[in-house]
This record gives C-alpha cells, structure tokens and sequence, in this order.
C-alpha cells in the first residue's frame, strides 16, 4: 500500500486572522470560490465548515459561519508525495537509510526514505548530461520563461536554483577543472566561456 508522506493542504488551527485581512476578504459564501463538495476541514472553533477563500493576501481557509464566526488561516498547498516500495538492500549516500521508490507530480522518482531530514533524490546521470556546476546533484536542462524566453536552469530546482542564460556545453576547463562552458558568439568569433573562471577558448 502506497504510503503518503505529506498532505495535500495544512492549517495552523492555532492562528487568527487580524481585522484587516478579514475586510480584505471576499464572501465566504460566494459559490464562484467555494464548492460545498470540497472537504477542506471542520472550523476548531465553531465546528463549522471551512471554505476556501481568495483575498488579497493570497488564499485563505475561513469559516463557513462568517461573520457569526471569523476563524480564517492560510491555505498552504503541498506536493503529495506517496511511497510506492521501499529499496531492500540500499542506503542513502548521505545519511545512511534505506532509498525508496516514490511517486509525485512529475512521476516516479527514486530518494532518501528520511524525507524531510535528509533530501537526497538519485539521479541516473547520462554521459551527455552537463551537471550543475553549483549543487552538483543536478543536471541542466532547458527551459522557458512565462515571457517564452529560453533559459538553462537545475533539474535539482527548487533546492537548486542555478541558471544560465546562454547554451551550455559540457567541456572540462584547462585552468580550473570546471565541465561546464557556455556558447557566445563575440566579435573575434565563436567561443566557450568557462562558467566558473570566465577563461575563453575558440569554439
């Protein structure tokens, strides 16, 4: 049986909302933002049910009772990670516990069963791969900003949040060992840039 390591949300029933966040939220009852057949939890201090709100602040659990009731704390939403298996035989690198097959948004991973102490994830590394010359768990890969520009940032992301904006290209440097080069054209022609020591050599 898959095993989840976290939930999908978390309250803090211990926290209030002050006056103003409250004027600055919309209708609890507004049926556009609350669907009667999400189960987001009971109020802990009236028992009725909590509702999810947008204000200006970003999203927020509340009372379904407002304003009789006027319990309201952040709603924080959590990858759900669930472990399929755990790994007979294996020990993490770093802390020594067994490694466990898990399974999250992006698919089936392989990491550390000692979540959220130790936050080792392997990674099954290819010859062609260009590691990330910060964290080194990683590898570049390339990506688009909202605004469809490319960029190069960690797989490792968001505990790594290394990035480049020109096109990598694995090479060892001569002067300080670095596997990592970016591609620049320049006026005196095509080169590789050392990301680390910024040494130059012809493309």
């Amino acid at each position: 049986m898959a095993i989840t390591d976290n939930s999908l949300f978390s309250a803090d029933c211990n926290q209030k909302s002050d006056d103003k966040s409250q004027h600055d939220a919309v209708d609890p009852t507004d049926s556009k933002l609350n669907d009667d057949s999400d189960n987001y939890g009971i109020c802990p201090e009236c028992g009725g049910a909590l509702k999810l709100i947008a204000t200006r602040r970003g999203l927020m659990l509340g009372c379904s009772g407002y304003p009789k009731c006027r319990y309201m704390t952040p709603f924080v939403i959590k990858q759900v990670v669930t472990i399929e298996r755990m790994l007979e035989g294996t020990k993490c690198p770093e802390c020594g516990y067994p490694m466990a097959v898990k399974s999250g948004r992006y698919g089936q991973f392989i990491s550390c069963s000692n979540y959220p102490e130790c936050h080792y994830v392997f990674k099954d590394r290819q010859s062609d791969d260009i590691p990330c010359p910060e964290c080194g768990r990683g590898v570049l890969q390339v990506r688009k900003t909202r605004f469809n520009k490319v960029f190069w940032g960690c797989s490792n992301y968001p505990d790594c949040k290394y990035n480049l904006a020109h096109q990598p290209v694995r090479r060892k440097c001569e002067k300080c060992g670095c596997e990592v080069h970016i591609v620049r054209k320049l006026k005196n022609g095509k080169k590789l840039i050392c990301v680390l020591c910024g040494n130059r050599i012809n493309a």
